[in-house]
């Protein structure tokens, strides 16, 4: 079995499979039985009166075609859909398992268009499959009929249809290849059209970017992705066009070149036309299924890729469930020493923190400060767990901080980054009181923007400062020991930051709360206990 769609959809439900494709064999008995019974009727036509015994024949093969037909049909989409189901769940789980370095380096376009574009191509393959079954079933049935009718006309059915189908099956291979570097092709243009739709302020504000975007990028690889699939699918044509002429020529040969080579009645003759057109419409859908069969093994290819990719970025599968660092919720220190961290930009420069040394006591509030491009925010994810280190190491008191116990270290903060993402649904948090999250909104000078109701804020659609307060209610809800904040005040009024410096971190600071954090407000520099300045990726004097 090569077809990666057949292999998914075998271990995917083995038994329903062979379940469903021994009804869909008897599905194709019947509609191949029908073309026997009308023909073995219509020989029957001079009588005058109605032959009863075609008739209940006729009426129980539709009737069973009908039964097994839907059957399949239905049965095969509740498969498809838990088949599906189940991939998308897998990958959802192993995305949220996979380090913050390996996601970013696949971009969130990708993992979304691969995992949801992929699967639907998937499932409108599997439902034009389950025709295409008992239609093929039909179809060998008919030929079967056929060589009882004639054995010479099955001979000279075989020869056209085996030549062909060779010709069909070399195009076929050509158009999977060219399926799957179309779907290459898409892959790049996506990433463009991300850089397109998150920069566009950047573009809009450069005419020089904005065409070489466009012109040399984005227009570049979509007309590339057009050609291929252009190519791809003037294939499919011609192999659809190829089999019409081989049924055609099939058609000829019986009425015209088949009377040559032997003695055949007329009623033969009729017989074998009218099985041959009844081959028709089944012809049909086989034909139709190729092509999405074609498409739904590169969508396989894609996903099992994109599997493969997760499982190797998964940072927490060495995660202990016995770890000294799970559920803590106080510590004395955290001892950073020689920690580095370093990684490739998409233009192939390198660029790191460290190494740093640095102890954090339990209480402290900690300034990190310096240039944009310092490192600080890259600095800031390495602290906190989401980038793991290359050198160095991390101790929790007297715990090493390691691949059994990262997502636990990781959960003793509490984040906001400056392009956080808004929730607006207090996941992670149960039976959290109404009336306290009120209180926070007032308290934040939100509650005339938004609410708090059923387990979700009833309007998220804010500026960017309002959303980083709305951040801050969710970190004094979530109450972990670590706060660290990317430049939370850097997008509030006057009036707010004021607040936010000289009200709301000094009564963190007094709930016990360590606070991190990455600021540029230099007038503020002093409300801390200490203040560290980064450049290139180092701490300076």
């Amino acid at each position: 079995m090569n077809s990666d769609f057949l292999q998914l959809l075998w271990r995917g439900s083995g038994k329903t499979v062979t379940r469903l494709g021994l009804v869909s064999v008897t599905s194709g008995v019947f509609q191949g039985l029908v073309v026997v019974i009308i023909n073995g009727a219509a020989d029957e036509l001079p009588a005058l009166t109605m032959n009863f015994w075609f008739l209940s024949l006729f009426v129980i093969c539709i009737t069973g075609f009908i039964y097994t037909r839907r059957f399949t049909m239905t049965r095969s989409i509740k498969m498809v859909q838990d088949i599906i189901i189940g991939m998308r769940i897998n990958l959802a789980d192993k995305v949220r398992r996979a380090g913050l370095l390996p996601i970013e380096q696949m971009g969130e376009t990708r993992l979304y268009t691969t995992i949801v574009e992929n699967t639907e191509i998937i499932f409108e393959a599997t439902k034009s499959l389950s025709n295409a079954g008992a239609s093929l079933v039909m179809i060998l049935f008919s030929f079967g009929y056929i060589y009882y009718l004639s054995p010479m006309a099955f001979l000279l059915s075989a020869i056209i249809i085996a030549g062909g189908m060779s010709v069909y099956m070399v195009n076929q291979g050509k158009s999977n290849a060219d399926l799957w570097a179309t779907m290459e092709k898409e892959k790049e243009f996506s990433v463009y059209l991300s850089h397109l739709i998150k920069g566009f302020k950047e573009v809009k504000m450069n005419s020089a970017r904005s065409d070489d975007l466009f012109e040399n990028y984005l227009k570049h690889s979509s007309d590339a992705a057009r050609q291929l699939r252009q190519r791809s699918e003037n294939r499919f044509i011609s192999n659809y066009v190829s089999s019409q002429i081989s049924f055609y020529m099939l058609l000829g040969s019986i009425v015209f070149v088949l009377p040559q080579f032997s003695m055949f009645t007329h009623a033969v003759i009729i017989d074998l036309i009218a099985v041959n057109l009844f081959i028709v419409g089944p012809l049909g859908i086989v034909i139709d299924s190729v092509p999405l069969v074609a498409k739904a093994d590169v969508a396989v290819r894609t996903l099992n890729e994109l599997d493969r990719q997760l499982t190797e970025a998964d940072d927490s599968r060495n995660t202990a469930e016995k770890s000294l660092l799970r559920g803590k919720t106080s510590f004395d220190e955290i001892v950073y020493k020689g920690v580095q961290f370093t990684y490739s930009n998409s233009n192939g420069s390198q660029f790191g923190v460290g190494p740093m040394d640095l102890t954090i006591k339990s209480g402290e509030l900690l300034f990190i400060v310096g240039g944009n491009g310092s490192g600080k925010s890259t600095l800031m994810k390495l602290m906190i767990g989401l980038y793991y280190q290359d050198a160095g190491s991390i101790r929790v008191d007297d715990v090493m901080v390691d691949e059994s116990n990262y997502a636990h270290f990781r959960d003793l903060f509490s984040i906001i980054f400056t392009d956080f993402y808004l929730f607006d649904r207090l996941y992670g948090l149960k039976d959290v009181e109404e009336e306290s999250v009120l209180t926070l909104l007032t308290k934040m000078s939100l509650s005339d923007k938004t609410g708090f109701k059923d387990g979700r804020f009833t309007q998220i659609r804010l500026s960017t400062g309002q959303k980083k307060r709305l951040g801050l209610i969710v970190s004094y809800l979530e109450d972990k020991p670590i706060l660290a904040f990317d430049e939370v005040a850097a997008d509030q009024d006057p009036t707010f930051r004021e607040y936010f410096y000289s009200v709301v971190l000094k009564e963190l600071k007094e709930m016990g709360k360590t606070i991190i954090i990455i600021s540029h407000d230099d007038r503020y520099f002093h409300v801390a206990d200490r203040v560290l300045k980064m450049d290139y990726g180092k701490f300076v004097i």
